[in-house]
C-alpha cells in the first residue's frame, strides 16, 4: 500500500463528518472548510517523522498556506527596510509585508523617528500612496484626504459631525528600529516581544556599521516556490558544491559543510584557529543565539573567516568599497545575522547584504536582496563587484528552488531523509510543525531537536494527506 497516496474514501468521510457537525449548528461553509483544513493539517503534522522532509501538501496546498497566513505569519517580525531609505523627515517608501502593502515614513529628525502604516485610506479604503515620495502630509489621490506623518487625520472639514476624527487615523504597523534596520510585523497582539533581539543584535549590527550605511543596490528574485522550500534551501549548504561553484570557490567553510571530508575538516579547523588567534577576543566578535518560538523571536549572530588570501566576499577576494564599522583594516571575516525566521544578513568588512523572504502565495515567494556600503563610500563604486557573489548565488538558488517546487508538486513525490549535512532545515521543519500544531490546537508543543531519520517513513493508515475539499 502506498502510504503517501491520497486516500479518497478517508477524505470524503472526514468532510461528511465535519459538514454534519457544523451545518447542523448553522455553521457557514467557510467554517466547514476551515475546520476540515485544520483537522487534516494536524493529521499531517502528527504523522510526520523527524528527520524527514515535509509531505507535499505543506508545499502546494492553498488551504495550508491560508492557515499559515491566518495563524503563523502574524507572529513573525521581519525586515522591511534600511533607515537610509527614508533619510529625511517626510520621506516615505512603499514596502511589502507578506500580502500587505505598507508605507514606511520618517516623521521626525531622530534616529528612530520612523513609522509604518497600512497603505489604506481610512475614508473609503483606497491606496493612500502609489509610489515612493516625500511630503509634509500623506494625501490620498481619491478624495484628497490628508494625514500627518504621525498618522492622524489632517483634513477634517468633511468628516460627519457624529464621527470622531481621531478614530480615522491611519492603521499603524508594529515597527522597531534595530541597528539601522526597520523590522515590522502584522499584528501587535500576536507578535512576541522584539526586545531580546534588540538586546542581542543591536550592538553587533552597529559594530558592522549597518546603522551608518547607505543602499548601493537592491534586487528582487521572484521565486515560483513555497516559502518553506526557500527557507530550507537557504538554511543548508549541502547543495553549494554542485549548485554554487562561485560561492564554493570563495568560501572556505563550504568544503566542510557541503561534503564529508576529514582532511578538509582538519584544514578548516586550522584556518579557523589561525583566524581566531589574530582577531583575539574583540567584543564585536562574540556571537548570539536564540532559537525562538511562538512567544520568542528567533535571532542569531555568528562570525567566520572567508578564505585564505581573501579580505572580502568578491570575485577576486579583494576590497570592493571602503571599510565599514570604523575598522582600521580588513580581518577577512564575515558576520552572519538572523532576524526572525525570514530575514538574514551577510556582513563582510566593506559591504553588507540584506535578505528578505516574503511569502506571497502558496507557490510564490519574493526574495529581495539589498546591498549596503558605508555612508561615505565613493558614489562611483563598482556595484557589479559588490553584488556579484550574492547575485549569482541567489539567481542559482531561484532556479534550484523552482525545480524543487516542481518536483514536490508531482504525484510521484515522497519525502526524503535529511542527511547529517542538513541539520538546520530539519530543525526548521520540526519547529514549523510544532508551532503550527500549537496554533491550531492550542496544545503546547515540545521544542524540536535534530534527530537522525528513521529507516522507514511510516504513517497511520487513516490520516488524510490533503486539505482539499471535494
Amino acid at each position: 500500500m502506498d502510504i503517501f497516496a491520497t486516500t479518497v474514501s478517508n477524505r470524503i468521510m472526514l468532510i461528511k463528518s465535519y459538514r454534519q457537525d457544523h451545518l447542523g449548528r448553522k455553521g457557514s461553509m467557510k467554517a466547514v472548510k476551515n475546520s476540515i483544513s485544520q483537522r487534516a493539517t494536524v493529521a499531517l503534522i502528527d504523522r510526520h517523522m523527524p528527520g524527514w522532509a515535509l509531505e507535499g501538501p505543506f508545499y502546494v496546498d492553498p488551504a495550508i498556506f491560508e492557515l499559515e497566513r491566518e495563524l503563523w505569519f502574524p507572529r513573525q517580525w521581519t525586515l522591511v527596510a534600511h533607515v537610509s531609505e527614508v533619510p529625511e523627515k517626510g520621506r516615505y517608501i512603499l514596502r511589502q509585508l507578506f500580502d500587505e502593502e505598507i508605507i514606511v515614513v520618517r516623521f521626525g529628525d531622530g534616529e528612530n523617528d520612523i513609522a509604518a502604516y497600512y497603505n489604506v485610506c481610512t475614508h473609503r479604503g483606497s491606496r493612500l500612496c502609489t509610489k515612493d515620495g516625500r511630503g509634509r502630509l500623506l494625501v490620498c489621490p481619491y478624495h484628497a484626504w490628508s494625514f500627518r506623518l504621525t498618522g492622524e487625520l489632517q483634513s477634517r472639514q468633511d468628516v460627519p459631525e457624529n464621527v470622531d476624527p481621531e478614530s480615522l487615523g491611519l492603521h499603524r504597523v508594529p515597527t522597531r528600529c534595530v541597528g539601522g534596520l526597520l523590522l515590522c510585523g502584522l499584528d501587535q497582539a500576536s507578535l512576541p516581544s522584539i526586545q531580546p533581539l534588540v538586546d542581542g543584535l543591536d550592538q553587533g549590527l552597529r559594530d558592522m556599521g549597518i546603522n551608518r550605511a547607505r543602499v548601493a543596490a537592491r534586487k528582487s528574485y521572484p521565486t515560483k516556490a513555497n516559502w518553506k522550500l526557500v527557507v530550507e534551501n537557504f538554511s543548508e549548504c549541502y547543495h553549494c558544491r554542485p549548485a554554487h561553484p562561485e560561492y564554493f570557490r570563495v568560501n572556505s567553510y563550504v568544503k566542510v559543510v557541503a561534503m564529508r571530508d576529514e582532511a578538509n575538516a582538519i584544514a578548516w579547523q586550522e584556518e579557523l584557529d589561525a583566524w581566531h588567534s589574530v582577531i583575539g577576543d574583540a567584543e564585536f566578535y562574540k556571537g548570539a543565539w536564540e532559537p525562538g518560538g511562538l512567544d520568542k523571536v528567533q535571532f542569531a549572530m555568528y562570525r567566520k573567516p572567508i578564505g585564505r588570501g581573501r579580505v572580502t566576499l568578491s570575485d577576486d577576494g579583494q576590497s570592493v568599497s571602503c571599510l565599514m564599522g570604523g575598522r582600521g583594516e580588513y580581518d577577512g571575516g564575515e558576520t552572519g545575522f538572523r532576524l526572525g525566521r525570514l530575514s538574514f544578513i551577510s556582513a563582510a568588512n566593506d559591504y553588507v547584504t540584506l535578505f528578505q523572504m516574503i511569502p506571497r502565495g502558496v507557490n510564490e515567494t519574493d526574495v529581495i536582496l539589498t546591498w549596503l556600503v558605508d555612508e561615505k563610500a565613493d558614489t562611483q563604486i563598482n556595484t557589479d563587484a559588490i553584488t556579484w557573489m550574492w547575485d549569482v548565488t541567489t539567481a542559482q538558488d531561484k532556479t534550484i528552488t523552482e525545480d524543487n517546487a516542481a518536483g514536490v508538486a508531482s504525484k510521484a513525490y515522497r519525502p526524503g531523509p535529511y542527511t547529517e549535512l542538513e541539520p538546520h532545515p530539519s530543525v526548521f521543519v520540526q519547529t514549523y510543525l510544532s508551532e503550527m500544531r500549537e496554533l491550531i490546537t492550542g496544545e503546547p508543543s515540545e521544542a524540536p531537536t535534530w534527530q537522525f531519520p528513521t529507516k522507514g517513513y511510516t504513517t497511520s493508515s487513516d490520516a488524510a494527506v490533503t486539505t482539499e475539499v471535494v
